[in-house]
């Protein structure tokens, strides 16, 4: 017998093996883990691409859209980290911007949470491909708080006249049960945007199943779309070959924001 934990809620339960689902908050089979043997992010050394999570579960929806991009990265010989937001203890923004402008700055002023080590893996790839689900036609409140928290890398242009992002490039998936898919993706968008990051070309792909349907069948659904499965592929593609490009080093990029 063995102690299985839930992913999502913290539900325990005593078996052989994983529970089918969990009674708690109906995650399936693949969110459980031996109690003290919680999965871990690889965050030791550089990567080329980052392929952040923005959901709860790390086997639901958006992990299978983002396990995608992770065939396209090793056919491609890139290399990537998997960054599952949820795994990570962010604080919200202490807003030291709107008590002093030199006060935001890189590294963060708070160095209590872990943003500090995804600033670090942020800072040095080139590349940042985005998973999110939709909630209230927008992004997730783990997104938003993480993104909150890039504020202090944006905000060195008005310390030190530097851009440290400028010229890598973005891509976008969104996936959800309902609408809200191109709402979502810009305003994640907007952020990378101001951060002086370029979308690839044909750098967005969604799906959303329906409302008609329930949103257990969503999972399905998403596994048996070639078409979207094609769309996410060639997202990866394009967002890898566009930051071969190394724009930032054959031209001269000029803020236009703050």
């Amino acid at each position: 017998m063995q102690r299985w934990r839930c992913n999502v809620c913290g539900y325990e339960a005593e078996a052989d093996n994983a529970p089918d689902s969990c009674p708690s908050c109906g995650s399936l089979e693949n969110e459980f883990y031996v109690k003290g043997n919680h999965p871990k992010d690889k965050l030791d050394g550089n990567a080329e691409l980052l392929i952040i999570n923005g959901s709860k579960h790390r086997g639901h929806n958006t992990a299978y859209f983002a396990s995608l991009a992770e065939e396209v990265a090793k056919e491609k010989g890139v290399t990537y980290k998997i960054i599952h937001l949820a795994d990570y203890n962010i604080d919200h923004c202490w807003c030291c911007y709107s008590m002093k402008e030199d006060m935001c700055r890189i590294p963060c002023r708070n160095a209590y949470d872990d943003m500090h080590k995804l600033h670090d893996v942020i800072m040095n790839a080139k590349a940042v491909l985005v998973f999110c689900p939709i909630n209230w036609n927008g992004m997730t409140s783990r997104m938003k708080v993480f993104l909150d928290r890039l504020t202090c890398i944006e905000n060195m242009y008005l310390i030190n006249k530097s851009t440290p992002l400028a010229g890598r490039t973005v891509g976008i998936v969104i996936n959800g049960h309902e609408d809200g898919a191109y709402k979502t993706a810009f305003d994640i968008f907007m952020v990378f945007q101001n951060l002086g990051y370029a979308l690839a070309p044909y750098g967005i792909a969604y799906s959303t199943h329906g409302r008609q349907y329930t949103s257990e069948s969503d999972i399905e659904f998403f596994k048996t779309d070639d078409l979207m499965r094609t769309y996410v592929r060639n997202v990866a593609h394009n967002v890898i070959e566009h930051s071969r490009l190394e724009i930032s080093k054959k031209m001269k990029i000029l803020p236009s924001c703050e």
